[in-house]
Formats: structure tokens, sequence, C-alpha cells
């Protein structure tokens, strides 16, 4: 049974080296976008399932080859035990081809999902530098932006400056785009809930963000609720305030610990461009001084 063992020595070292080269394939294509990566693993993974039948039907038919004449000369009792050790020798092989298509499918698996990281980081670099060339929008006068997650009290801020009721209020997302309010000689600009979403980012927000006087980010709990547009205003070098809105829904003996920690973050962070950082209400602007500066702030 040498000559059997040879062949199936042959078989395994062969689909060894079909699997390396389809690693080395594979990964070379896991250069590409995402769509490719994934197309990429699907191919390599099918060309191995194929590979693994035709080695083991091959195997097979070799190693039989090797035994029938034996057992048409002799037919003594060594063919049999030749037989069992072939199907043996040739389980063996079956198992070890499965354990090399685990070992590619688990490798793909991990190279995919680091490639991916590595390529949404790529993604990431090079929109920051799309977004530096963004020429800035041409306004008039003072625009004053709003940015923060729904809810959080854009629309109530805008009223209570314009001391009318013109942004909608409510529960849910009320603003869906843009939406500009004039006041006597500033504009004021209600932006979208989703706005620390990057698909929300294209070239005629980035370029009105710039365009801006002041950026007024309001945040209810913490700075990561706005994360993606701080660091997004960071890279494009422009200023802005943090809001905390809602701090009379804030037990007062938290207060102080709570402007503490959002300090903290700030700095932790390292979010260069904060000019400001606000405390006040906008539904009980009276309860606290910072409502009044901030508005003098703003409009003068």
């Amino acid at each position: 049974m040498g000559g059997a063992s040879s062949i199936v020595e042959h078989a395994v070292s062969s689909a060894a080296q079909k699997v390396g080269n389809t690693v080395t394939s594979t990964v070379k294509e896991v250069a590409n976008p995402t769509a490719t990566i994934f197309n990429a693993t699907t191919g390599a993974v099918n060309d191995v399932s194929n590979f693994t039948k035709k080695i083991v039907e091959s195997g097979t038919k070799e190693v039989f080859k090797k035994i029938t004449p034996r057992t048409e000369e002799h037919h003594d009792s060594r063919t049999q035990e030749e037989l069992e050790r072939a199907k043996i020798e040739q389980e063996q092989l079956r198992l070890a081809i499965e354990a090399l298509e685990e070992e590619l499918n688990n490798k793909e698996k991990l190279e995919t999902e680091n490639d991916l990281d590595q390529y949404q980081e790529r993604t990431i670099e090079e929109f920051y530098a799309l977004a530096k060339e963004v020429p800035s929008l041409t306004l008039t006068g003072r625009n004053i932006g709003f940015f923060g997650i729904t809810s959080i009290g854009k629309s109530s801020m805008i009223n209570t400056l314009l001391g009318a009721k013109l942004a909608a209020v409510g529960i849910g997302e009320t603003t869906k785009e843009i939406t500009p309010y004039d006041g006597l000689d500033y504009r004021l600009y209600d932006f979208p809930g989703k706005n620390d979403d990057m698909s929300s980012f294209n070239k005629s927000y980035i370029a009105l963000l710039k365009g801006l006087t002041h950026r007024m980010v309001l945040i209810g709990a913490t700075l990561k609720e706005m994360s993606k547009l701080l660091c997004l205003l960071d890279v494009l070098n422009l200023n802005y305030d943090i809001v905390i809105n809602k701090f009379d829904s804030i037990e007062v003996e938290e207060r102080e610990s709570f402007l503490s920690q959002i300090l903290e973050e700030i700095q932790d962070g390292q979010f260069k461009g904060v000019h400001n950082v606000w405390c006040v209400s906008a539904r009980n602007p009276e309860q606290f001084p910072g409502w009044l500066e901030m508005m003098n702030y703003l409009t003068s």
C-alpha cells in the first residue's frame, strides 16, 4: 500500500497548495471595495469546494486503480486488508480537505472584516480630504445653525429666539430638511435630527456649514450624541458652541457634576473648535442667565 499512501499524500499536498493559492488570490482581491471583497470570498469558497470534490474523486480512482489489478491477480487475504486501509486513507484525505476548507473560510472572514475596517478608515480620511475642498457658501448677515439629535429642542430654541412659534415642535423628527427662519437681522437654520449621520454630510451641507456665522450644537446627555459632526467641524477648522439644552430637567444638586462631565469630555475628546458652553432651557429661558448672554452673543 505504499503507492496508495503516496497518492493520498500527493493529493493532500496538491490540495494544500491549491488552497494556499486561493488564499493568496483572495487576499489580493480584498484590497478592492466592499462588493469585490465579498465576491472574492464567495468565489474562493466555491473554488475550494469544487476542488475538494475533484481531489476526493481522483484520489479514490487512483487508489483503486492500484488495488484492482492486485485483487484480480492474487485474490488473497491481503487484498481485503489493502481495501480497508485504502478506505481509511481516503477518509483521512476527505477530513484533511474539509479542515483546509474550514481554515480558508475562517481566514477569509477574518481578512475580510479587517479589510472592511481599513476600507472604512480610508473612506473617512478621503471624505475629510474632499470636505476641505468644498467652497464655503457665501451668505450675508448673521447666519446661525442649530444641530442636535431628534427631540433635543432645536425647534423650541429657534421659536424662543424669534419670539414666535414658526418652527414645528413635537415628539419625533419634525424637521426632515434644513429649514431657514428669518429674524430681525439674522437667519436661523434648523438642521435635521440625523446630523450625526455621515450620509447627510453632502456637498451642499458642508458648504452651508462653512458659511455659517455660528454653529450651535445642542446636546442632552453627552457629546457622543454629536461626535461625528464635532469631528467634521474640527477637521474643517470651524468654531462651534456646545449648548446643554433642557438644563432645567437636571436636578439642581447634579447640575455642577453634569457640566464637569461635559467639560471633561471636551478635553478628553480634544474637541478644539469649542468656543462656548451654554447651560440653558429654551422652554424656561428666564431660569438661567446664560440664555440672555447667548442671545446677545448670537444677535449682536
